[in-house]
C-alpha cells in the first residue's frame, strides 16, 4: 500500500460542489458512445421493475444496473485512472453511505474548519462526496481529474466491475455493508419517497421478493458483499472492511480504525482533547438530519431527471427496523438465503 504524509492545507478536500461549480466549464455532453451496447443488454420487463414505472434496469455481468448508470460504469471503466492515495468508500446502497461519507470527509478536514463552521453544517454528505457513476454519466469525469489528492470518493459498484485502475494502483477501498434485512427496509422508504404520490407506492411485500431475487439496483446484495470481502482477504492493508451494525455500537472505536486506515491518524493529543467524540457526534445522524441542508426539500443531490431531497437520505438509521415490517418467516426465508451464500465465507449476518 502506499502511504502518504497526513499534511492539510487550504485546497485539502473542500466540498466537491465547491469544485464542480467553479469548474462547470468542465462538464461534457453525457457520453453516448456506450449506448449501442447497452441496447443489447437485458432489460427488465416493466411488469418485473421493482418500482413498476421507476428507472429502467439493464444487467449487465450478472448485476441489475439503473440504465443511466450503465453509461457511468463503462465510462469509468475505460477511462478512470486512479491515484496511489485514492479514498474509495464503496457500498451496497442504503448500508451506512451518507454517514459513512460525513465520517471520512470530517476525519480527513479535521485541522481545516472549526466544528461550527465545518462544511457539513451547510453541505449534504453527498455534495461534499462525489458519486463516480454519476458524476462519469452526466459528462464530469474531468472535473474529478482536478481534485486535488488524496481525492474521496464513493462507488455503489460490485467489486467486480470497478476499473482495473482502482484494482492494481493501491488505493484504499473502505466498504460497509449492514444486515440485508434493515437495508431492504430503508430501501422500500426510499424507493416510497423517491416515487412520491399513493397510486405510485410499491407494497412492501412486493419489494421484498425483488430484494429476495436479487433484481433490485447492484443486486444481488450477496454477491456485492461477497466481492469485496473475499478482495479483502487477498489486499487487507488497501481495504477495510466495516459493518453498521458495529460501527453503531463502538463509534469512537470505528472512527479511529477508519482515521489510522486513511493515513490521517487521531494524535493523542486529540484524542485527549475529545476530538473523536466530536467527529462522531457531528457526524451522527440525529446531529445532520438537524442540518438545515438536509431539512430543505428543495434542495437535491442528483443530477439525473428525479428529484431526491437531501431530507431523503436521513430516516432512523437504527438497526432491527426490519422487525416491524417482516413477519418471521420473511425474516428467517431472507436469513436464510444469505447464510448459504456466505457460507464458507466467514461472514456472517
Amino acid at each position: 500500500m502506499t502511504s502518504y504524509d497526513y499534511i492539510p492545507n487550504d485546497d485539502f478536500h473542500i466540498p466537491y460542489k465547491t469544485i464542480e461549480e467553479a469548474n462547470s466549464h468542465m462538464i461534457e455532453k453525457t457520453p453516448e458512445k456506450h449506448d449501442a451496447l447497452i441496447a443489447t443488454l437485458p432489460l427488465q420487463p416493466v411488469f418485473e421493475r421493482p418500482f413498476g414505472i421507476g428507472p429502467l434496469h439493464r444487467l449487465y455481468k450478472g448485476v441489475w444496473i439503473p440504465e443511466e448508470i450503465i453509461r457511468g460504469t463503462l465510462e469509468l471503466q475505460q477511462c478512470f485512472k486512479s491515484r496511489p492515495t485514492d479514498i474509495f468508500l464503496a457500498s451496497f446502497p442504503k448500508s451506512g453511505t451518507t454517514w459513512l461519507k460525513a465520517m471520512i470527509f470530517f476525519t480527513l478536514t479535521r485541522t481545516n474548519y472549526s466544528l461550527d463552521q465545518h462544511p457539513l453544517s451547510t453541505h449534504n454528505p453527498h455534495q461534499c462526496v462525489p458519486y463516480m457513476e454519476e458524476e462519469f454519466a452526466t459528462g464530469r469525469s474531468k472535473i474529478i481529474e482536478v481534485i486535488s489528492s488524496p481525492r474521496v470518493m464513493n462507488t455503489h459498484l460490485p467489486y467486480a466491475l470497478l476499473p482495473d485502475s482502482i484494482k492494481e494502483s493501491g488505493c484504499r477501498i473502505v466498504y460497509v455493508w449492514r444486515d440485508p434485512k434493515d437495508v431492504l427496509v430503508s430501501r422500500w422508504y426510499f424507493a416510497q419517497k423517491i416515487l412520491g404520490g399513493a397510486d405510485k407506492m410499491v407494497t412492501f411485500d412486493r419489494f421484498y421478493e425483488f430484494f429476495y431475487q436479487g433484481q433490485n439496483s447492484f443486486g444481488p446484495i450477496w454477491n456485492h458483499v461477497l466481492g469485496y470481502w473475499e478482495e479483502r482477504k487477498r489486499r487487507p492493508e488497501e481495504i477495510l472492511f466495516l459493518k453498521y451494525e458495529h460501527i453503531l455500537q463502538e463509534p469512537v472505536k470505528s472512527a479511529k480504525q477508519l482515521a489510522h486506515f486513511m493515513g490521517c491518524p487521531f494524535s493523542e493529543t486529540e484524542e485527549n482533547q475529545g476530538v473523536v467524540e466530536q467527529i462522531v457526534e457531528l457526524c451522527s445522524i440525529k446531529k445532520l438530519k438537524d442540518f438545515d441542508v438536509n431539512k430543505d426539500s428543495d434542495l437535491s443531490t442528483s443530477k439525473f431527471n428525479v428529484h431526491i431531497s437531501n431530507a431523503y437520505y436521513f430516516r432512523k438509521g437504527e438497526t432491527g427496523d426490519w422487525k416491524s415490517h417482516m413477519t418471521r418467516e420473511m425474516a428467517e426465508r431472507l436469513d436464510t438465503l444469505i447464510e448459504e451464500k456466505f457460507k464458507g465465507s466467514g461472514l456472517q449476518i
